[in-house]
């Protein structure tokens, strides 16, 4: 294997553009590693930490695009090359999509525009940001890293224009129907979403979705905006935002729990707020909530079912009768020495929810990003009894996207964790999103399949259990992923708790057995 390197000089593509790039490069036939940026301090950084530490790289400028890899030769590398480019300019409109070098540029062409989005490296955030405001415009910021101080600056400005500033990290917003960033596509619906939570956002509003309904709005205000130093003032001015929108009914809020000064802001503008409001804030007690005059709920399900229960719509949630009856099956033929889950997770926020859940039943789990320090993984690549693994941590992505754009980063745990003859439960997420892969599950099918006939050769079973985050209307097709685990025995419900809370039950199961 060697290393080849190709660079173009001032050609700007956005970091969304490139982690999906690097996706496609590294699934590339004769390319063992591969990444494409945008030639700056970080992306250098992550290419030296790679062993790609070339004098082009090193010597290229911040406005030069860059593709690396250690591949078989200089023609897979060039065919491989040729093929990112040619599937990018493909899914980007290829010659009919408008480049523009200024956003003052690209506003005076387009006048009716009122909103940027922006993904550049976060160093530079700020100064787009306020270019993108002063020129009138309300902003979807991704990039992340971006200092709080400068966030605190952007939002500012934001508020004093009258205009939103979405993120920085903002990973979800749906604005008049059009899915931004990485958000699934939703039915317009009455049910208004502001969410510090990405994930959470497209759980409730896939469930919206999924049910009938659907959202008039959603909008990320990045996880650093409810800490003291940024005030919550996005989320605040989301509150004001869709209270004046007619199009929302309703409106939900959803987020970890703030910091105790923005809480107090929060909780008093919710009880100002004439609109029916369904709160989810992580680690919030009810008393507090239902005082602003708002439905509390305890976790995303109940938010999204407290919130379709406004409008008496119902959505099937496994019951804990139908969960027991599942597990009271699974647990047969397991083998004598299987005992212990093993979760791998695309993201933080599932996995938190999951060991959460699994908590008592299983005495504790281990994690490379645990619930308290004392069950802190000594290596993220080797399990310890109950584990659960966030294969998004900086670890796995290092100049890799994020297994949501990218399922090879976790692809390797499947049978790495089968292989284990105490492995009894292997829970998996997926998550759809337009700039993903356009088949998570079918990436992964024969690795799961493998696992089964690993264990079955030697007595006994792996339990796989998933849920699916996404919609119908998303161009992976969450039915048809259901449907493709389904075939391979995989036990699918509805939401990542009642995944968690299944296993839970097959773990009580085994140690009844014990």
């Amino acid at each position: 294997m060697s290393i080849y390197v190709r660079i173009e000089k001032n050609r700007y593509i956005d970091s969304l553009d490139t982690l999906s790039m690097t996706a496609v490069l590294n699934e590339m036939d004769g390319i063992t590693t591969g990444l494409i940026g945008m030639a700056n301090k970080v992306f250098k950084g992550m290419a030296s930490e790679m062993g790609f530490n070339t004098e082009e790289i090193i010597e290229a400028g911040e406005s030069d695009f860059v593709v690396v890899a250690d591949a078989v030769s200089q023609e897979h590398f060039a065919k491989a090359v040729s093929s990112v480019l040619e599937k990018n300019s493909a899914e980007r409109g290829g010659d009919a999509s408008q480049k523009y070098t200024t956003i003052d540029a690209a506003v005076a062409e387009n006048g009716d525009a009122n909103l940027c989005s922006i993904s550049v490296p976060g160093e530079y955030a700020l100064m787009e940001v306020e270019k993108a405001l002063n020129a009138g415009l309300h902003c979807v910021v991704f990039s992340n890293n971006v200092p709080l101080e400068d966030e605190r600056k952007m939002k500012d400005l934001a508020r004093e224009k009258g205009l939103l500033c979405m993120g920085p990290d903002c990973g979800v917003a749906n604005i008049n129907g059009a899915a931004l960033v990485l958000s699934s596509i939703n039915n317009r619906g009455p049910y208004g979403i502001v969410g510090a939570s990405g994930t959470g956002i497209q759980h409730v509003a896939a469930i919206l979705h999924e049910a009938g309904s659907g959202v008039s709005q959603t909008i990320g205000t990045g996880g650093n905006d409810l800490k003291e130093k940024v005030g919550g003032i996005t989320m605040l001015m989301g509150i004001d935002a869709l209270e004046a929108d007619p199009e929302t009914k309703y409106i939900i809020l959803i987020s970890r729990k703030p910091s105790d000064a923005v809480l107090e802001k929060l909780l008093a503008r919710i009880a100002d707020c004439r609109k029916p409001k369904v709160v989810f804030f992580m680690g919030c007690n009810k008393e507090e909530i239902e005082k602003t005059g708002a439905i509390w709920t305890e976790s995303l399900d109940e938010c999204a079912e407290k919130a379709l229960g406004i409008e008496h719509i119902s959505f099937h949630f496994e019951s804990d009768h139908e969960l027991k009856k599942i597990a009271d099956e699974a647990v047969l033929g397991l083998g004598a020495n299987q005992k212990y889950i093993r979760g791998a997770y695309s993201g933080g926020t599932y996995m938190d929810e999951a060991m959460r859940v699994m908590w008592n039943a299983t005495g504790g789990i281990w994690s490379n990003a645990p619930l308290t320090e004392n069950f802190k993984l000594p290596d993220s690549f080797k399990s310890v009894a109950n584990t659960c693994i966030d294969y998004g941590e900086e670890e796995f992505t290092l100049g890799r996207p994020h297994p949501a754009i990218d399922p090879g980063v976790r692809r390797p745990a499947i049978l790495r964790e089968a292989q284990d003859e105490e492995t009894a439960v292997i829970l998996l997420d997926f998550i759809l999103t337009p700039p993903g892969h356009m088949d998570p599950v079918g990436f992964v099918i024969d690795d799961i399949r493998k696992a089964q006939l690993q264990a079955a050769k030697r007595g006994g079973k792996i339990i796989f259990i998933a849920s699916v985050l996404g919609t119908t209307a998303d161009w992976q097709d969450i039915a048809n992923q259901k449907r493709k685990l389904r075939e391979a025995g995989v036990l699918v419900v509805s939401t990542n708790y009642r995944a968690a809370k299944l296993a839970s039950l097959i773990a009580l199961q085994i140690k009844e057995r014990a």
